[in-house]
């Protein structure tokens, strides 16, 4: 029998429900520590605090009380269905634990009453659920799996595939860019195709959740992008249009050219390497940059200029297939080199490609020098791409030039 919760309660009914006769003497501190009959642990209302009991510790106490049981019987529509049990267990609020990972956590938790049926999100995954006693944490159900049925419905097609320079070196970084794609279970990555030339094969060149991409091909090519998305199920939607970008043209001076250093000597550019310092120049009223838009709309009547020293941060060699030669010989570099020149009475850069007879370049003793001859060559040409940083001008066969690549109109 459980001891009464209400009325009076003597020490007689806690000698009844010890197994004692009821006359018999009684000391608090013995019966709470069992020395009588071991105190039920499985009952709710056992004494639990410091010697000695008091008589109010014992109400409700049931030393026949049995252990607790939580058992998860189903899910459905968003309710989780459980059953209490256990004579003289009463929990007040449990704790459902739950699981998208595996059936021993790691779990996320969710406390409240203790009637069931429980209101949960509905799973989009296969998921794992616990109920725990949040008073007495080492009551806790059995583990319930609910398996997502098979999801046969693929995401979106993804939208808005936009491709733009990617600052790369060289002007051979493309960057590729989309929407994000919607999956009645959630989208779990996308796949990103890329083809050279309208004829060329798709070949993946990305796989994973990320909506953008930075991609590098070679010099002077046009590459094609499509991309799709996927679910974890496997689904895959179908491909997007597609979007293409032309990478620049590959630009710098032919193997021989001697590059000046700050001494006023000269090596040829395919002896240079990273770290050199080059003679290079501050012009007044130019913003130095390397972004090709600005710096052709650069202009001024009357050059004024400050020799300082610029490191090499990037050189390879590369091969090119047409070149511009001026003067006979006394530049050589691809068509699409920035080249400072004078055209009716004002400086500005342009592509060495522009420039016509007629044009003057301006030399290392800060000589005008009138440009006499152009000429194209088509025979294949060693060329030696090079990067200045903080400045980007610097003398080639001591004619002031500059190191932007820019890209291919």
């Amino acid at each position: 029998m459980a001891l009464s919760t209400t009325g009076s309660l003597s020490l007689g009914d806690i000698n009844v429900e010890l197994g004692r006769t009821r006359t018999a003497s009684i000391s608090l501190d013995a019966a709470e520590n069992g020395s009588y009959v071991a105190i039920n642990q499985n009952s709710s209302s056992r004494p639990s605090s410091s010697n000695p009991a008091t008589i109010s510790e014992w109400r409700g106490y049931n030393h026949f009380a049995t252990a607790p049981s939580i058992t998860i019987t189903s899910y459905s529509s968003g309710n989780l269905y459980f059953t209490v049990s256990g004579t003289g267990y009463s929990p007040s609020t449990l704790t459902v634990k739950t699981s998208t990972t595996s059936s021993t956590g790691p779990w996320s938790n969710s406390t409240a009453g203790s009637n069931s049926p429980r209101g949960v999100s509905i799973p989009t995954v296969t998921t794992w659920f616990m109920i725990e006693d949040a008073i007495n944490t080492s009551v806790f159900s059995n583990v319930y799996q609910f398996v997502v049925a098979n999801d046969t419905t693929p995401p979106s097609v993804p939208t808005g595939i936009y491709c733009n320079d990617g600052d790369g070196e060289y002007t051979t970084s493309i960057f590729i860019g989309w929407n994000a794609s919607t999956d009645n279970n959630g989208v779990t990555g996308y796949n990103l195709q890329r083809k050279a030339g309208s004829a060329g094969t798709w070949v993946t060149r990305y796989s994973g959740s990320n909506t953008q991409y930075y991609d590098t091909g070679n010099y002077d090519t046009s590459y094609y992008y499509q991309v799709r998305a996927y679910d974890a199920a496997g689904n895959y939607s179908a491909f997007s249009s597609s979007a293409s970008w032309r990478t620049g043209s590959i630009v710098c001076f032919v193997e021989g050219t001697l590059i000046t250093l700050p001494d006023g000597s000269q090596k040829p550019i395919e002896t240079l390497q990273v770290n050199d310092l080059l003679l290079s120049s501050k012009i007044d009223t130019l913003n130095d940059t390397n972004d090709v838009t600005k710096l052709y709309k650069w202009s001024c009547d009357y050059l004024m200029e400050k020799r300082i020293t610029a490191p090499i941060t990037n050189i390879k060699p590369e091969i090119a297939h047409k070149t511009i030669i001026l003067n006979n010989g006394l530049l050589e570099a691809t068509p699409f080199h920035s080249q400072l020149v004078q055209r009716d009475g004002l400086w500005k850069f342009i592509p060495i490609g522009e420039v016509v007879v007629g044009d003057n370049l301006y030399g290392l003793s800060k000589e005008i020098i009138p440009v006499i001859s152009v000429s194209v060559n088509l025979e294949e040409r060693k060329i030696y791409p090079l990067t200045l940083s903080p400045s980007h001008t610097y003398f080639a066969n001591g004619i002031l030039t500059h190191n932007i690549k820019p890209v291919d109109p």
